[in-house]
């Protein structure tokens, strides 16, 4: 880390609060004002400890080591918590903010807070002097110790554990805790992290090391368990992405009368291709095209200049079923690029639910689904297949899709993976 950075870092904590976000207060994360809605105790001493919470039952805590903030978007490490918490497990998930959330400086207040999101399942926010943010270097080996010490102060004595990471940022916390306690340790590998840009590189690197000291390593796609195999010594297991297919199915008769929706759902980022969804609104313009999602790349606000395109922004997930009910046809226009070709979108298993026709980019984790997507490698083809997709009418495709996301649950996946943490 550079001199400069770390004279950056060094100040961030102030001027963030002190200047930043009082002249700009619109740019402060929602999520650093949500995660304190739940009720939270100070950690200090006991007095936090989870056994004011007995859980009800036998199953070891899970500690959650994130890759995203829980209040953020909805994404895989939320549904599997919530699966897991459904069969007992209870969980603490660690902000990942590590003190950038908190309103007041450390030096003013240095005591950690654990939060009650849901049954079961807990969030632990960590004081860290520096709140490095947790994307653009490692921790420090005190930093560690902070973080390991403040979730020894919240587990009930003699607990059992298992650590699910997500990221490789937490590896040492986890091998500590392996260490002293023999808290076996699962990677989640969800994502190709040299495929995002604003991963610091030394943590991408990390990610070797991550696979060699996990006790399991569990892969979101195929392509990911191709492509690290062989760096993983002992257990890994293919588990897709899922859907909780109960909360989608109000979502499930497709709208009957136009003007028609085509519809995206999801992250709007450098991976979005905006000249596939510019020709499909081109070409189709009796249909509005509504893209919900947090504009991650400013190109893509350019979309709305075409009368029939509108940008929502990000919706909670609670409404997401309501959002698709309005769809006629829904989308995946992904640029095809490394990151992209490794991912198994939780998305298709959402507009399954509801029997949507799905037009999407030639993806290997959507080519399984063979006649039940439309396909398309060009931006003139996506647009001729979008129109190809509103003229479907076929009940029988509809249920297919249907029955593969009753199948493909999130409630399946926890079940799975309850037998593999038996096994640990």
């Amino acid at each position: 880390m550079s001199l400069l950075a770390q004279l950056k870092e060094a100040v961030r904590p102030y001027y963030l609060r002190w200047i930043y976000f009082r002249l700009w207060p619109g740019r402060r994360p929602a999520a650093f004002s949500s995660c304190w809605r739940y009720p939270f105790v100070k950690v200090a001493g006991d007095s936090a400890r989870l056994t004011a919470a007995p859980s009800p039952s036998p199953l070891p805590d899970l500690l959650i080591y994130p890759m995203t903030d829980w209040h953020a978007r909805t994404q895989r490490t939320q549904h599997l918590v919530r699966a897991l918490a459904a069969l007992g497990y209870r969980s603490i998930y660690i902000n990942p903010h590590l003190g950038r959330e908190f309103d007041t400086l450390a030096f003013s207040d240095r005591a950690h807070r654990l939060s009650r999101l849901e049954d079961n399942i807990f969030e632990l926010h960590i004081r860290l002097p520096r709140e490095p943010v947790f994307h653009s270097r490692l921790l420090r080996p005190a930093e560690e110790d902070t973080i390991v010490s403040a979730l020894r102060q919240v587990l009930p004595v003699g607990s059992k554990a298992i650590q699910i990471v997500s990221f490789p940022l937490w590896l040492g916390v986890a091998l500590r805790f392996r260490r002293e306690s023999g808290f076996p340790i699962v990677y989640d590998c969800h994502d190709l992290l040299s495929g995002f840009g604003n991963i610091a590189r030394e943590i991408v690197a990390a990610e070797a090391g991550q696979f060699r000291e996990s006790d399991l390593v569990l892969f979101s796609s195929q392509g990911l368990l191709d492509m690290y195999r062989s760096q993983v010594p002992g257990k890994c297991l293919l588990v897709r992405n899922a859907v909780s297919a109960r909360q989608f199915g109000q979502a499930s008769a497709l709208p009957a009368a136009p003007p028609f929706v085509v519809g995206y759902l999801g992250a709007l980022d450098s991976w979005f291709d905006i000249e596939a969804v510019r020709q499909a609104a081109l070409i189709n313009p009796q249909c509005r095209f509504v893209l919900a999602g947090h504009v991650e790349f400013e190109p893509i606000k350019r979309l709305s200049n075409i009368s029939n395109v509108e940008l929502v922004g990000e919706i909670p997930y609670e409404r997401v079923p309501e959002l698709l009910a309005r769809f006629r046809v829904a989308m995946i226009p992904f640029r095809v690029n490394p990151l992209t070709v490794m991912t198994n979108p939780i998305k298709l298993y959402e507009y399954f639910s509801c029997g949507l026709p799905v037009v999407t980019s030639p993806l290997p984790e959507t080519q399984v689904m063979g006649e039940l997507v439309y396909t398309a490698g060009t931006p003139a083809d996506f647009a001729a297949q979008v129109k190809r997709a509103l003229a479907e009418d076929d009940p029988v495709r509809r249920d297919r899709r249907r029955e593969i996301a009753m199948r493909e649950s999130w409630t399946a996946r926890a079940r799975n993976l309850n037998a593999e943490f038996d096994a640990l």
